[in-house]
């Protein structure tokens, strides 16, 4: 699996890092490339908030959003991190809050909770990170600052605990959604919900799904070999 990690100006001059470019055939819009996610790769957009009251010594906390599923997660940092240190915070709590969300939807049960775990942790991954903002993801982020923002203003607070920020980026994640000019709405969780079923869940899956591998779940990505054998998993679901 391929792990696509990009950065925004902001974020990387704070880290400190200089960072490929994703290449454009026309040579336009080099920085600014659509990340996708699908069968074989995830992408994360990250971006730098800075706040507090304090301008001279400002908090800081990496806003980070998965591609396909809009899903966000707050990171909240005292200091800038290690670029190595960024990458394991980030997949540490994607694969945890992604796999407590394959037991709260009842997708796993508890002790099959460990087969997932052994399978996000022996899954084999290539991490690229590159210097570039997604503009079609960029409104999402916007809206995810605002709220952000909005919860410093109205506790009175200059920055939030990960605690905090985890609890406000699961209300997030759960209001819909939709992309550009489509009509289609979703939640960001479960459409991570989707990806984690699929990704992880080989085996575990309790119903049988036309055209999928009895135990397996469906790929939501149309670029699995064989198309034509793609399966929905949202439009199995109960």
């Amino acid at each position: 699996m391929n792990i696509t990690i990009s950065v925004s100006n902001a974020l990387a001059r704070w880290l400190s890092l200089s960072l490929p470019r994703i290449p454009s055939a026309d040579g336009k819009r080099i920085g600014t490339q659509p990340l996708s996610t699908g069968f074989d790769r995830v992408s994360w957009q990250c971006h730098l908030l800075e706040h507090g009251n304090d301008r001279l010594q400002p908090y800081h906390t990496i806003v980070a959003m998965e591609a396909y599923s809009r899903y966000v997660i707050f990171l909240p940092f005292m200091a800038p991190p290690s670029q190595i240190e960024l990458e394991q915070v980030l997949l540490e709590r994607w694969g945890n809050e992604a796999l407590h969300l394959a037991v709260d939807s009842g997708a796993i049960t508890d002790d099959e909770l460990p087969l997932m775990v052994d399978a996000f942790t022996h899954q084999h991954c290539h991490t690229h990170w590159v210097n570039n903002y997604d503009a079609s993801i960029n409104g999402h982020i916007t809206d995810a600052r605002a709220w952000f923002m909005q919860t410093l203003e109205q506790e009175g607070l200059a920055y939030l605990e990960e605690e905090h920020c985890y609890s406000l980026a699961m209300h997030i994640n759960q209001l819909y959604k939709k992309i550009g000019t489509s009509k289609a709405r979703f939640r960001p969780m479960v459409r991570l919900l989707d990806d984690t079923l699929f990704r992880f869940g080989s085996g575990l899956a309790a119903t049988e799904y036309p055209q999928t591998k009895v135990g397996d779940f469906p790929c939501p990505y149309a670029d699995m070999p064989r198309v034509n054998n793609v399966v929905q998993l949202a439009d199995y679901r109960r």
